[in-house]
């Protein structure tokens, strides 16, 4: 086994029902070279105290106890004393295979990756497993094909199915100021450092959607931090690889159709009526040849559903697009 070690960053927010088990399934990792960093955000359950106790019975496992700051400010805790030569994420009520972070680091390797990537499955609450994954195993060579294929949604954007190397992340961090899409801000941010990309889509991490998580709670304002992240991304594009400006702004199209659908299906569009307009506005006011030229055919749908009518939008996602 190599001596590389992989430094695994877990933000830890009142999660005492998951967290023991989150945490054993990086204890048990088949490489075993790792550095296991617990941010215990200002938690106020029985958390901090199993960050302790897990701690004390491995000494690859780190903790930091901290005022709560949120999600960003704890993963840049962590980025900030990790000592590993790969970086990666677990969030505390997840779980990863046992040889994912292997998985990853071969990945790594034997493509010579900046950003190795797996694939996750998703539990609902049901028992229903989704899993869209593929078995592709894709490689970019070089920067601008990959943010190409990120920024038209490609490529998952959460952290968590990714290794990074470390060196490509000394001066990146999550947007502490913003509560959602923090993740495809930190991978974009992260992919501008990187030149060498690989994945294999293979399910290699357990995504658990539970009732009062924030993926399925009613629709609040911080969604709207989705659309400020991809205004900026739109501005760094410009300026470092302005020749990826029309999938900036397709990517931010996305983001729009993504948010107002969240505002239909959670309750939001009465409670923030005129945003829901500005949205439909930017929306009915894109390029329509833009949007043809990039956005995939069930994208495409969505775009030309809902700047034609708002009740077939609504009709379309209750029945056949609640995903």
């Amino acid at each position: 086994m190599n001596n590389a070690t992989i430094s695994i960053i877990v933000p830890v927010y009142n999660i005492e029902k998951y967290l023991e088990k989150s945490v054993e399934s990086l204890v048990n990792q088949t490489y075993k070279n790792l550095e296991i960093i617990l941010i215990d955000d200002g938690s106020t359950d029985n958390s901090p105290q199993i960050c302790d106790s897990l701690a004390k019975k491995d000494s690859r496992i780190k903790v930091i106890h901290q005022p709560n700051k949120g999600v960003s400010a704890a993963r840049n805790a962590g980025i900030q004393i990790a000592d590993g030569d790969y970086i990666g994420f677990c969030d505390g009520d997840d779980t990863a295979d046992e040889d994912m972070f292997e998985f990853l680091y071969n990945i790594a390797v034997s493509d010579n990756a900046d950003i190795a990537m797996c694939d996750v499955r998703i539990v609902f609450e049901n028992g229903e497993v989704r899993d869209t994954t593929t078995g592709e195993h894709k490689i970019w060579n070089d920067k601008e094909s990959f943010l190409a294929d990120f920024l038209k949604g490609s490529v998952n954007m959460a952290t968590y199915t990714k290794l990074f190397r470390a060196d490509i992340c000394s001066d990146v961090r999550f947007p502490e100021n913003r509560k959602t899409n923090e993740d495809k801000f930190y991978c974009f941010s992260a992919a501008l450092n990187a030149e060498k990309f690989s994945i294999k889509s293979e399910p290699k991490y357990t995504y658990y959607r539970r009732a009062g998580s924030s993926s399925i709670t009613e629709f609040s304002e911080k969604y709207f931090d989705c659309v400020y992240l991809a205004d900026k991304i739109i501005e760094i594009t410009k300026e470092t690889h302005p020749a990826l400006s029309e999938n900036a702004d397709c990517n931010k199209l996305l983001t729009v159709l993504r948010v107002y659908k969240l505002m239909y299906m959670r309750n939001g569009l009465d409670k923030f009526k005129s945003k829901a307009n500005e949205l439909v506005d930017y929306v009915r006011a894109f390029d329509k040849k833009t949007a043809k030229k990039y956005l995939n055919k069930k994208d495409l749908i969505r775009f030309f559903v809902l700047r034609t009518s708002k009740p077939l939008f609504f009709f379309m996602t209750k029945h056949f697009d609640k995903y």
